[in-house]
């Protein structure tokens, strides 16, 4: 959303992953890790890493990985040497250096929010402003974890007692969320922020 924002998107390209974890190395067995994967449109129908659903193997938007033609975001991490932490998204890429800038939402939201604005067709857009950092802190308090992850949270949850907290977090998020928009435009006030 940063991106369209802030007119980068002649600057910024996107791939988007497959919303179907796959097994990230199918030929061993001795690997269990399932992932994120890029599009094949030449490819079979999907299943979930259960085996349940059929999914298609491309959709619009949903491409090959144009700088590798990796399959999936753990070959990304791969080429790049970067095989210490988890395979996650989002991924900002620098496609000149082939190293990966970061893969924290909130940091990338901040670089595309001011380390670009060269390039930007709204660079006086700022979604950070000085004079609203205290109040946008405030709120990135508890959006990130109760919201943002909480999704996460419900869908990864691994027991019933998990998933009752997390659903529960969530929805507490959701009634917050209603009750400060009905007093003002944005959530940490009256202009738009990054943490909207």
């Amino acid at each position: 959303m940063v991106r369209a924002l802030k007119g980068l998107e002649e600057v910024i390209s996107t791939t988007v992953v497959h919303p179907v974890w796959q097994k990230t190395r199918p030929e061993d067995d001795s690997d269990g890790h399932a992932g994120w994967v890029f599009g094949d449109a030449d490819g079979n129908m999907l299943t979930n890493t259960d085996g349940f659903g059929s999914f298609p193997p491309a959709y619009e938007g949903n491409a090959p990985d144009p700088i590798f033609n990796a399959k999936s975001i753990r070959d990304i991490y791969d080429a790049v040497g970067d095989t210490d932490g988890k395979y996650t998204v989002p991924i900002l890429f620098d496609k000149k250096l082939n190293t990966i800038v970061s893969n924290e939402s909130s940091e990338v939201i901040r670089m595309m929010n001011s380390e670009f604005n060269d390039f930007a067709t709204k660079p006086e857009l700022d979604l950070y402003p000085e004079e609203m950092r205290e109040e946008i802190e405030a709120v990135n308090a508890w959006i990130y974890p109760s919201l943002n992850n909480g999704v996460y949270r419900c869908g990864f949850a691994t027991s019933q007692e998990a998933y009752d907290k997390a659903i529960e977090d969530l929805t507490n998020a959701f009634d917050k969320v209603e009750e400060i928009l009905k007093k003002q435009r944005f959530i940490a006030g009256d202009t738009l922020t990054e943490a909207d």
